[in-house]
């Protein structure tokens, strides 16, 4: 883990935070404390509440879908009780937005002038439809600079483990053509996929300052001792939570 993340113990149990960001707003990423189950869920979100300070009822997600639709969540807004997106981002300082993963890359932002906050679900589609991007493009929307932005890549499954093949490849090499730099060969037809890199430099090309982009570097399929893995465990493992709130 690189020393832009640090260790905590709380209602959630053992969790990740990142310091740059605590400084702005509350957060969480969990681990396998918590599981988020059918049959663990309502309890895991009364404990991921009491982190944030907010009843469970007050925890916004939604249908992820692997796209880059964002959702905005402003004070008093009423919200579906179904709705698909990959992207949350809040002005509402009673509601923490939360998204879930088991080897996408989780990504929470949050504005140093403490207007707007952000969780994004990351896998290699949403990567690959810049969901990153478009959550930072829906904040400058509402006004926020993304030069003030801080952003915080969660624990997912890491260059070292994620093989991919030649369509996912080229999927991303026709969103740009400097994609090629987010792969390694790893055999004829298959490639080691960097979402981390991937999701830092999409964060930087929508104005996020370099400095202002902090990656865990911990991969789940390699650290299952404390972080579950879709790819290692199968589908029916459970999920990990990136929370914040403004």
């Amino acid at each position: 883990m690189t020393d832009e993340f640090r260790w905590v113990e709380g209602a959630a149990g053992k969790a990740l935070v990142a310091p740059a960001l605590e400084a702005i707003a509350p957060h969480v990423f969990t681990t396998r404390a918590l599981s988020f189950t059918a049959t663990t869920v309502d309890q895991d979100l009364v404990r991921l509440g009491q982190v944030l300070d907010v009843t469970p009822d007050r925890i916004v997600r939604v249908s992820q879908v692997h796209g880059r639709a964002v959702l905005v969540v402003r004070p008093g807004d009423t919200l579906a009780p179904r709705y698909e997106a990959d992207a949350i981002i809040s002005s509402d300082t009673t509601r923490a937005i939360a998204v879930r993963v088991a080897d996408c890359a989780s990504i929470l932002i949050a504005d140093r002038q403490r207007r707007v906050v952000a969780a994004v679900h990351a896998g290699w589609r949403g990567t690959c439809a810049g969901v990153a991007r478009a959550a930072v493009e829906a904040i400058v929307e509402t006004g926020v600079p993304a030069a003030d932005l801080v952003a915080a890549l969660g624990p997912s499954i890491g260059p070292c483990c994620y093989q991919v093949d030649d369509r996912v490849r080229t999927a991303f090499l026709g969103m740009t053509p400097d994609a090629a730099a987010w792969f390694a060969e790893d055999g004829p037809g298959h490639w080691r996929l960097d979402t981390w890199q991937a999701n830092a430099d999409q964060l930087e090309a929508a104005g996020v300052l370099p400095e202002n982009i902090h990656v865990s570097r911990l991969c789940t399929a390699e650290h299952l001792t404390d972080f579950f893995s879709y790819r290692k465990e199968g589908a029916g493992t459970g999920r990990l939570i990136a929370a914040i709130r403004l």
